[in-house]
């Protein structure tokens, strides 16, 4: 099992590298307009959503990967991926014009359909991380034994 819990941290970690990355790499304006497009939030928000989301999401990303503040980070994630499920499961449900998620900038795209699937199995993994944070190969686990 603690193998498969290095691989789920990892990649539930990496995609949330990738994410954060991809949207900090663009005109911050690009993700806004994604905020904007899921009519979720009131106009005013939009801009800090779209300066701190990204960071966020580098960061937990980042320390999920590292292992650092295991049951944190992916407690955070998995809090992300809910507030996403549900804004792609409300737009599909109002059909909203939204063919692209944004889910990682300009990188790789995904329909709603396909980022609500995704978001769906990244949260159950997250999930499966609050609930068993420290694998052998983890900065939890080095502090702990110091």
């Amino acid at each position: 099992m603690s193998f498969i819990s290095l691989l789920m941290r990892v990649f539930v970690g990496a995609v949330f590298i990738y994410s954060g990355w991809g949207k900090l790499t663009v005109p911050i304006e690009n993700f806004a307009a994604v905020i904007e497009g899921y009519r979720a939030v009131t106009p005013s928000l939009i801009p800090f959503i779209a300066h701190v989301f990204p960071w966020a999401e580098l960061i937990l990303g980042t320390f999920l990967v590292l292992g650092f503040l295991t049951r944190a980070s992916a407690g955070g994630i998995a809090a992300m991926l809910a507030i996403f499920v549900a804004l792609l499961a409300r737009s599909l449900f109002l059909k909203l014009p939204i063919f692209e998620c944004g889910c990682f900038g300009s990188g790789i795209t995904l329909s709603p359909h396909q980022a609500l699937f995704f978001d769906i199995g990244l949260w159950m993994a997250s999930l499966v991380i609050v609930i068993r944070p420290v694998s052998r190969f983890s900065l939890d686990r080095r502090l702990h034994e110091l």
